[in-house]
């Protein structure tokens, strides 16, 4: 949660300029000029997570034609792109970095919302999507502890998960793959399956899903929870 204090106090000077772009050349000579590293970063490796996400969607039987997507927190937009190729009937999506935000709007292939997530999701329209993707857009750790975030305010599981869940449609398939924190090689939470953050995705009806290549990296990302709704 610092670094994402931190990130907002660079993105300051950007946002005006970024939410006033209507031209996908404009903002890449802006990209060319400012250099901004994580929007870097993510463009460096735009091919692997396109494959991730056809990955997980082909192990997880996900059909995207004609489903509505969400995205929460899409960095380069990948998935946003995979879904508008296979005729998703929308490919929205939440994001607070003023670049990926910028960038993936002026794609124009679905509402682009510029938002924190884990306080904002009551603005989207109510049960809307069949499918909802966040891939560490959350910490576990985060939410499995008592401390306040910014502002005195508390995170707690149980209320982001029921914004998810209001802005889901009724069959939705909502896959959460979420960032555990670690020194490298070990997280400070290593049990993932045995903690109050999994204890909590099982109340909420989540199976927890394990060992898909490329799309669980160790120890960062070594668990995905998947809920599929039957109406």
């Amino acid at each position: 949660m610092i670094g994402y204090a931190k990130a907002r106090i660079g993105w300051a000077r950007h946002i005006a300029k970024l939410n006033a772009m209507q031209d996908m050349e404009e903002f890449q000579a802006y990209v060319r000029y400012v250099r901004p590293r994580e929007f870097l970063r993510f463009e460096a490796h735009s091919g692997e997570k396109r494959r991730e996400f056809q990955i997980v969607c082909q192990r997880l039987s996900i059909c995207l034609s004609g489903r509505a997507f969400l995205d929460i927190g899409p960095g380069y937009g990948d998935a946003l792109d995979i879904c508008h190729e296979q005729q998703a009937s929308t490919s929205d999506f939440v994001e607070s970095d003023p670049f990926f935000h910028a960038y993936n709007r002026l794609k124009n292939i679905g509402l682009a919302y510029r938002l924190n997530h884990l306080f904002q999701l009551g603005r989207l329209e109510p049960e809307k999507y069949g499918l909802i993707w966040c891939k560490g857009s959350i910490g576990a750790d985060a939410f499995a502890t008592k401390k306040p975030w910014r502002g005195g305010r508390f995170l707690y599981l149980r209320g982001w998960l029921a914004k998810v869940h209001r802005v889901a449609s009724r069959e939705a398939t909502i896959v959460i793959c979420p960032h555990w924190r670690n020194d490298g090689n070990r997280r400070a939470i290593e049990d993932v399956r045995n903690n109050s953050f999994a204890a909590e995705m099982f109340e909420h009806g989540y199976t927890a899903i394990e060992n898909i290549d490329g799309h669980h990296i160790q120890p960062g990302y070594p668990i995905t929870f998947l809920r599929q709704r039957s109406g």
